[in-house]
């Protein structure tokens, strides 16, 4: 989350449980506030409708006080009437939404600590009619720069352009602050007509950035429920477009609260089969240190961390034989760090066989290979905390090469790895292996100018399973790009996490050749 914040590439949707510490009401209870509203009078409707959602309820409240007032204006449902009927009912429930708040926004128990990240994110998007989140970050942000206005805007169309380089918070359903002065959206999405119409535009296209946003950016989903159909939507769109893209989702506990960790962990596991959602169950307290880790400094992590003795980078390996879809997986995980296979161009001998090559040739391709790697295991080694997806771990050329020379040529990659007196080790690493038919594989390779036909491939794939031992296999035969992707993307997400001494087993390898 750290590394997406730096690249503005993150951002928080917030939903009604982010207001409810400063007393605001949820739905059911807003609606049922309006429905004893004096200029409403409709508690006998409600009576009457124990049954029906609360989306219904609220249509029928707005139909019962619009037929009322439209009756004692008397001119009929004229333009001027209907807007100022409108205008009316937003008063109503501005009124009934802020009734017995707390005002003192320092009260909030968490949200203080997440207003620097919603200052780096491009897009914060609420689904509260509120202005918390805008009191919030008008009392946390300080500009140093002396650019004319706020250092954020509050848009509630979609379709609406930045007008400068700032933060957007965004109401898809509608803003209504607490000084009606402050420019109010001019409707709410609040009864049953108006949220149906916004899931039929959502599957229309109409809130197409919406949708970029989700595929492009990791998100943070604090205080919701999940039960708004139009977000659901977007999250299921973006595991259909982008397997490998997720986001994480707040789970709020109580700090007394019974915990059942085979029920969390179904929940875990349901919300990211369905939505692609990397649930965490916390606390308020939690959620508050969550909010501050996202945005202190590089040494006062590591500190953290040394103190409670967790690691901070997390390398996972993807390697397989040629064709496997080690190179599709890696482009579906671009939200995480992700290294690619080479750093340089191409060489051309790699479109052959290894086993046609000529002892020059090999020697050649060798010494570029080698070079490739050392680069890959140097950047990784300088590089901070995050999840790291890396193309290939480095002991992948022992496949390519004959049995009678994988011990020398292990020493010789050692020699590369840890030059002279440097003592460097090989960064360790989770190494997933890629598994499938030496057929589908062959098939793959062939459209992709590769000479390596099913017989040299099943060996390169019992070659790689001999180098890397008591690892995590992913089998592909007979399964789609998407489902590989998204099954590796669960093994990251969710599995846990195991180092592989690269390095050690490289030693023994130099020293032992494949034995065990």
């Amino acid at each position: 989350m750290r590394e997406r914040i730096e690249r503005r590439a993150f951002g928080l949707v917030l939903g009604a449980g982010v207001s409810k510490p400063l007393n605001f009401p949820n739905w059911d209870e807003l609606v049922e506030r309006i429905s004893t509203h004096g200029e409403v009078d409709a508690a006998h409707l409600m009576a009457s409708a124990t049954s029906a959602s609360a989306t219904e309820k609220t249509q029928m409240l707005l139909q019962h006080y619009r037929s009322k007032r439209l009756d004692e204006l008397g001119d009929g449902a004229t333009a001027r009437n209907l807007r100022m009927v409108d205008g009316e009912w937003q008063q109503i429930v501005k009124d009934e939404l802020y009734r017995d708040t707390t005002k003192d926004i320092n009260a909030h128990p968490y949200l203080l600590s997440f207003a620097p990240t919603i200052l780096k994110s491009p897009i914060t998007i609420t689904y509260n009619f509120d202005d918390v989140l805008e009191r919030i970050l008008a009392k946390s942000s300080v500009s140093e720069s002396e650019e004319y206005g706020r250092p954020f805007e509050t848009i509630w169309d979609a379709a609406l352009q930045s007008r400068r380089n700032s933060p957007m918070v965004y109401h898809p359903n509608g803003y209504l602050p607490s000084n009606l002065l402050e420019q109010p959206s001019e409707a709410l999405v609040f009864s049953q007509d108006s949220f149906a119409d916004q899931l039929i535009e959502s599957m229309a296209g109409h809130h197409a950035s919406l949708l970029h946003h989700f595929g492009h950016t990791t998100c943070l989903l604090l205080g919701l429920s999940l039960s708004d159909e139009t977000l659901r939507h977007f999250l299921r769109q973006n595991v259909r477009i982008h397997p490998g893209h997720c986001h994480y989702f707040i789970r709020w506990v109580r700090p007394d609260e019974q915990r059942d960790e085979k029920s969390e962990q179904s929940m875990a596991m349901a919300n990211f089969e369905v939505s692609n959602l990397v649930t965490l169950f916390l606390t308020e307290e939690e959620i508050e240190a969550l909010g501050c880790l996202l945005t202190v400094s590089e040494e006062e992590l590591k500190d953290a961390a040394e103190e409670e003795g967790v690691p901070l980078k997390y390398v996972y390996y993807i390697t397989g034989a040629i064709g496997a879809g080690k190179t599709t997986v890696l482009n579906n995980l671009r939200s995480l760090l992700a290294y690619e296979e080479w750093t340089e161009p191409r060489h051309p001998g790699l479109a052959k066989s290894w086993k046609s090559l000529s002892e020059e040739e090999r020697l050649d391709i060798d010494e570029w290979i080698a070079r490739q790697f050392v680069k890959k295991d140097s950047a990784l080694r300088r590089a901070s905390s995050g999840l790291h997806v890396v193309d290939r771990p480095p002991l992948d050329p022992l496949s390519f090469t004959a049995q009678s020379d994988v011990r020398s040529k292990a020493l010789s990659m050692l020699n590369l790895f840890s030059p002279g007196e440097s003592n460097r080790t090989i960064q360790a690493g989770q190494v997933i292996v890629l598994r499938g038919d030496p057929a589908e594989m062959e098939a793959r390779v062939v459209g992709r100018h590769k000479k390596s036909d099913r017989a040299v491939i099943s060996e390169l794939q019992d070659r790689i399973g001999e180098i890397y031992v008591s690892n995590k296999v992913v089998e592909t035969a007979g399964r789609s790009a998407h489902e590989v992707v998204r099954e590796v993307a669960k093994l990251i997400h969710l599995e846990q996490y195991s180092d592989y001494d690269i390095h050690k087993r490289l030693e023994s390898i130099s020293e032992n050749g494949m034995q065990q």
